[in-house]
């Protein structure tokens, strides 16, 4: 989305990368890394971006690092046009997502919704996963850090509900998105009630 706007994938990605990331300062080689995109290209949309003012750097041990400028004017307008395009794009592929034949649930949780978890996605259902990775992928493309996604069977995520199972806990006790669930209303409130209390060291 916002790279009609801005008109650049990797300038998009950047100013991304350093609204999701105010206080890091980083060199250009391990922002490429981290991106995936073209060293030459990184470093001219970089200093592009000190240009405007929206980054500053500085040299140290002979490389040039960046940062975000927390003075710039326009940063928290910015910042918050990131967090709404990030946010809207998620929800038009979860949409998409949701329409998949064989869904019982799809959660998004951990970097999608700002918590600890040990995945971002949980799919539950007979589903074909090859229908979901192009979905996937594109969700990956608006995040900084590697996307981590879960398929599970709909047995399984029965199970692991019913013996309070640490993994599905700390999703399901935290905050998260759901956008298909065609299975809580068949437990027994009692095995969803017990997420509310069950702790684990």
């Amino acid at each position: 989305m916002l790279e009609q706007i801005l008109g650049s994938t990797i300038r998009t990605k950047i100013i991304n990368y350093f609204c999701l990331h105010l206080d890091e300062q980083i060199f250009v080689r391990e922002l490429t890394k981290n991106l995936g995109g073209q060293l030459n290209s990184v470093r001219r949309e970089l200093d592009n971006l000190v240009k405007f003012g929206l980054l500053k750097s500085e040299i140290k041990k002979g490389k040039k690092s960046y940062f975000a400028n927390k003075d710039f004017a326009l940063l928290s307008e910015l910042k918050n046009l990131v967090f709404k395009a990030i946010t809207l794009e998620e929800m038009h592929i979860a949409d998409k997502m949701s329409k998949l034949s064989g869904l019982s649930l799809l959660i998004f949780t951990g970097n999608l919704s700002n918590i600890p978890t040990k995945t971002d996605v949980l799919i539950v259902g007979k589903v074909k996963k090859a229908d979901f990775y192009k979905f996937l992928e594109k969700i990956a493309e608006g995040m900084i850090e590697n996307l981590r996604y879960t398929f599970m069977s709909k047995s399984d995520y029965i199970y692991r509900v019913e013996i309070t199972d640490k993994f599905i806990y700390d999703i399901l006790s935290q905050e998260h998105i759901v956008i298909v669930d065609k299975i809580s209303k068949n437990l027994k409130k009692k095995q969803l009630d017990e997420f509310d209390f069950k702790h684990f060291r």
